[in-house]
């Protein structure tokens, strides 16, 4: 790392956003020294050329992402304070899709939620990209034409689930352009239904029983708001996302027990989870933290904000330290935790739905059908029908059989044999 960094660099650093780019701050200004190059010197190709240094494929992709967004953001701050000539937020600017496009997202506007509006805009912009690099037109595309794209999804490395939504949202507008009669092919024929991968079935991770137990503890008597809100979590099953957006006054009560109100989630529904008395106590200890008067239960955090659920992940992380699991702990086991413990405690598939949310009954199934104390029991029973309904009768023994024969003939009854010795002749 370089030994001093220009002042303007060590007061970014003081900033919340800084402090998390601490690192991609450091590799920046080594990259400057080694190429003898200042701030003021840096142009957009420059930034470029650094950018491509998280492009490894050794690297997760969301990990290079986000290191990506922390150099921006750094340049950014720079271009702020006239230090920095270009605006690197320039360099993003995505090419404009065609007007046919554009009136297609518009039309999705009313009836969808600007996440699957976003989605369906980034899938034409890759498709718009592959079209324009290849001199295609979109009306007038064939079979043929569009074969080879599904291979570069393919070779690009993305996840099945990835370039399924892709395939299924470019179908979508294609089927679009075909109902007012702008396509020569049929949408179907274009995008068939095989063309999209099958997608890995991944089996629910709860946490051993004694993971669950050590980090309940830990999470329990820790000293740290965030440890009590993922306890919290815990007890409830909540997405982690729907934790950060719980209103300060989130619990409700029916006149029989009190009931935790968890606002609009992933599947933009809201639900209410009964609570134990630990769960209340979690809430309680959590409103008790100043101030009073913020709209959110979960200090220091609120919905859409990607800082704080790392600052979560961080606590989780830091409690959840040689805990005895072969796998990493992530906030979402917290929930299939909770899910499978509710299932093997003899709760109905159904009830266990309602308390995460799912609106398919297969969602549930994915969570919670598979644990291994549920398999168990279910084999141990099944074993035990079958014995039942196989179960030969114990022959009778016959009279006056020499003592050699009776100890083989019981040797046989017992083995199942179904065959019985013939009486010998006297």
């Amino acid at each position: 790392m370089p030994s001093e960094l220009p002042p303007p660099a060590r007061h970014f650093l003081q900033t919340p956003r800084g402090r998390r780019a601490r690192t991609i701050v450091h590799a920046f200004h080594r990259w400057l020294d080694q190429r003898r190059l200042t701030v003021a010197e840096l142009t957009p190709d420059h930034f470029e050329q650094f950018l491509t240094r998280f492009r490894n494929p050794a690297v997760p992709k969301r990990t290079s992402a986000q290191h990506r967004q922390l150099a921006r953001h750094y340049v950014q701050w720079l271009h702020g304070r006239a230090l920095v000539g270009f605006d690197p937020e320039q360099l993003r600017r995505l090419d404009p899709l065609p007007p046919l496009a554009r009136e297609f997202l518009a039309s999705l506007t009313p009836t969808h939620r600007p996440s699957t509006c976003i989605n369906h805009r980034s899938s034409l912009r890759r498709f718009y990209r592959w079209l324009d690099a290849r001199g295609l037109d979109s009306q007038r595309l064939t079979r043929r034409d569009l074969t080879p794209w599904f291979q570069e999804l393919h070779a690009e490395g993305l996840h099945p689930a990835t370039r399924c939504h892709i395939l299924i949202e470019v179908r979508i507008y294609l089927r679009w352009l075909s109902e007012r009669q702008r396509m020569r092919t049929a949408s179907d024929e274009l995008v068939r239904s095989s063309d999209c991968p099958k997608l890995p079935q991944y089996l629910p991770r709860p946490l051993t029983v004694e993971a669950d137990r050590e980090l309940k503890g830990r999470l329990r008597h820790s000293t740290e708001p965030g440890a009590w809100a993922l306890l919290l979590m815990r007890h409830t099953g909540l997405r982690i996302g729907e934790l950060r957006s719980l209103q300060y006054h989130c619990v409700r009560f029916d006149g029989r027990r009190p009931l935790l109100k968890v606002p609009l989630g992933k599947l933009n529904n809201e639900r209410l989870v009964p609570l134990d008395d630990d769960s209340v106590e979690l809430i309680q200890r959590l409103q008790s933290i100043a101030p009073r008067s913020r709209s959110w239960l979960v200090l220091g955090s609120r919905p859409g904000c990607a800082s704080a659920k790392g600052w979560l992940e961080g606590i989780l992380k830091a409690h959840s330290h040689d805990l005895p699991d072969p796998d990493r702990i992530t906030s979402h086991r917290l929930r299939h935790t909770y899910a499978t413990e509710m299932l093997s405690a003899g709760m109905s598939l159904l009830g266990v739905m309602r308390l995460l949310g799912h609106r398919d009954y297969r969602m549930t199934l994915r969570y919670t059908a598979i644990t291994p104390e549920t398999v168990g029991d279910e084999y141990a029973k099944a074993l035990a029908q079958l014995a039942k309904k196989y179960r030969l009768p114990t022959p009778l023994m016959p009279a006056h059989v020499p003592a050699q024969i009776q100890t083989s003939f019981w040797t046989i009854s017992r083995a199942g044999c179904a065959t019985t010795p013939r009486r010998p002749h006297p």
